[in-house]
């Protein structure tokens, strides 16, 4: 049986590796993510706008 990861435990997860983000207004962004709060909000490092 596959265990199901929660949304933020699948963001906790992807704690120093590379991110791909979009966003509303179809702004993209990719880079390494460093951290994240309750609220989603990302600290990223080394980040390109796509």
């Amino acid at each position: 049986m596959a265990s199901q990861l929660l949304p933020l435990e699948l963001i906790d997860k992807c704690v120093g590796s590379k991110i791909w983000v979009v966003m509303k207004g179809d702004k993209e962004f990719s880079g390494t993510l460093l951290g994240f709060d309750d609220y989603v909000n990302m600290v990223l490092e080394d980040v390109t706008e796509l």
